[in-house]
């Protein structure tokens, strides 16, 4: 999996955590479900939780000393979590609604941009539009070339036809 936002230490676009989902590495690592009790089997309609081997990825601020550690992937009804081992750390992960992804993708964009900078929210809403423009832009003279190239291309194909008036009827 990796970051979609990232953070002070693991920073977006790098692997957050990687898992083997597949019977043998699980029977390899000699991880067993989970067992519930009655009152969480009721909470999450299993009395087991599989779980699966691992690796999370550590780093010091900065994305300083970064390594993988032990882990574990653990599924839970409709959710999962990630266990980073070592340090007794679990995050669990759910399907987030379009809006939430859209807020956090932009909040993450609004910080690259320097909107956390006291005072800058403004600049970066004003970078993140002219940005979107040049892409919107540069899209437009795409389409223009390949327009361009195909009707140069539809006019090369009748160079050679000879058109004369009334000659279809």
């Amino acid at each position: 999996a990796y970051k979609v936002t990232g953070d002070q230490n693991v920073p977006k676009g790098e692997v957050t955590f990687k898992a083997d989902l597949s019977p043998e590495a699980t029977e390899k690592a000699g991880l067993e479900p989970i067992e519930l009790t009655s009152d969480a089997a009721k909470q999450w309609g299993t009395s087991h939780l599989p779980r699966f081997p691992g690796e999370g990825q550590v780093a010091a601020e900065g994305f300083v000393n970064n390594q993988f550690v032990d882990g574990q992937l653990i599924l839970v009804g409709e959710y999962f979590s990630f266990a980073w081992v070592p340090m007794g750390h679990q995050i669990f992960f759910g399907r987030p609604s379009a809006e939430l992804t859209l807020k956090m993708l932009k909040e993450s964009r609004m910080r690259e941009l320097g909107s956390a900078t006291e005072g800058m929210k403004d600049v970066a809403e004003m970078r993140a539009h002219a940005m979107r423009c040049l892409e919107e832009t540069e899209l437009l003279e795409e389409d223009l070339e390949v327009e361009s190239s195909n009707s140069q291309q539809h006019d090369e194909k009748y160079d050679n036809i000879i058109f004369e008036e009334d000659s279809f009827q």
